[in-house]
């Protein structure tokens, strides 16, 4: 019998080529993102990289000072101007950075620098601020408090939280 005439029933089967060529596809497509990986390989961090520890761990530090002295800030944003009162803070800076922070919209983010106008009393110039998902941050001399919102900025009291007490920064 000729066997060029015969057709194998392996041959008319699908089940035994999706049996053969599903782990063939799965091996070459693990070979070439290996070859990938090995070509395009991300470059090692910088020997200096080390100085984004520390800033994190001043930036902690800042929060347990604030949290220690139990500052509170109330925020007030209309008609283009932010104003901040300040309360329990252990020294009366010249001026506090405020970081808005979009979540969703980098280009939003804003910092607005509040100058102090009284004791405990500090206001600056800022652009209206759309209700969404913000992170604050509040900077002035040694301390900072952080939070998040969702929301309208029109009313904000920002409270000094120790990072790693109860995991918000």
């Amino acid at each position: 019998m000729n066997t060029a005439t015969v057709d194998s029933p392996l041959r008319r089967n699908p089940v035994f080529w999706i049996m053969i060529l599903l782990p063939a596809a799965t091996v070459v497509a693990g070979l070439t993102t290996l070859g990938i990986a090995l070509r395009e390989a991300d470059p090692p961090l910088p020997e200096a990289y080390h100085w984004e520890g520390e800033h994190l761990d001043r930036d902690f530090a800042q929060q347990r000072l604030a949290a220690a002295h139990g500052i509170e800030v109330t925020l007030l944003t209309a008609g283009g101007v932010c104003a901040a009162r300040v309360s329990a803070a252990p020294d009366d800076v010249a001026v506090l950075t405020l970081l808005f922070s979009s979540a969703v919209d980098p280009g939003l983010d804003r910092v607005v620098l509040l100058k102090r106008v009284a004791t405990g009393e500090y206001r600056g110039a800022c652009a209206p601020i759309p209700p969404g998902r913000w992170r604050v941050a509040l900077q002035a001399g040694q301390w900072s408090i952080r939070t998040q919102l969702v929301g309208s900025v029109d009313r904000l009291i920002l409270r000094a939280r120790d990072p790693a007490g109860d995991g918000a920064s």
